[in-house]
């Protein structure tokens, strides 16, 4: 079948003419064309509005499970400015337990694991803050936490992925697009 097949356009008209020989493998194949159909609207919406990885979200949400990567590797990159370990909520040390590394703006809302949304916390403080949108106060020194640990993974010489996604996001504000855009 080819698309030709399928159906008639008139630039000048208000709908499309679907033959009705093809209704059968349409119908058939609906969810095929109405997942296209979603995603392409989806893709046009990332180039008028700001809310972050759209079609990333729509992508995941047809997912039956919605997985969620270990951030082991984020821990030395976090260490390079976070050296003691100071929980990024409470400002206290964290003492006799593994730092817990942290989305500042919750996973949830991104579906996303990017360094420049990163930190350490304590186990307690990651937990009690849920799903919560964090205040202009964190996102400010979310911000300056970034800037401080670009340039020391900069001197330190590192470069791949995860430290272009930082740099990026600190030069087109992206945390605090992102955490805007997720403010409903």
């Amino acid at each position: 079948m080819k698309v030709d097949d399928v159906y008639n356009y008139d630039r000048n008209a208000d709908f499309l003419d679907i033959a009705t020989d093809n209704m059968k493998e349409l119908k058939e194949n609906s969810l095929i064309v109405f997942d296209a159909i979603n995603y392409r609207w989806s893709q046009m919406l990332e180039n008028f509005n700001h809310s972050p990885r759209i079609c990333k979200k729509v992508k995941i949400i047809d997912e039956d499970k919605v997985r969620r990567k270990p951030l082991i590797k984020f821990f030395q990159r976090i260490a390079s400015e976070n050296p003691d370990h100071i929980c990024f909520h409470c400002g206290k040390k964290i003492i006799d337990e593994t730092p817990a590394i942290d989305h500042v703006i919750p996973w949830s809302y991104l579906y996303s694991d990017d360094l420049w949304n990163l930190v350490y916390s304590h186990q307690t403080c990651n937990s009690s803050k849920s799903n919560i949108i964090p205040s202009e106060t964190t996102i400010q020194r979310l911000e300056e936490r970034n800037s401080r640990l670009l340039a020391i993974l900069m001197n330190q010489g590192q470069k791949n992925k995860h430290i272009s996604e930082l740099e990026m996001a600190i030069n087109n504000g992206l945390v605090r697009k992102f955490w805007i855009s997720c403010q409903g």
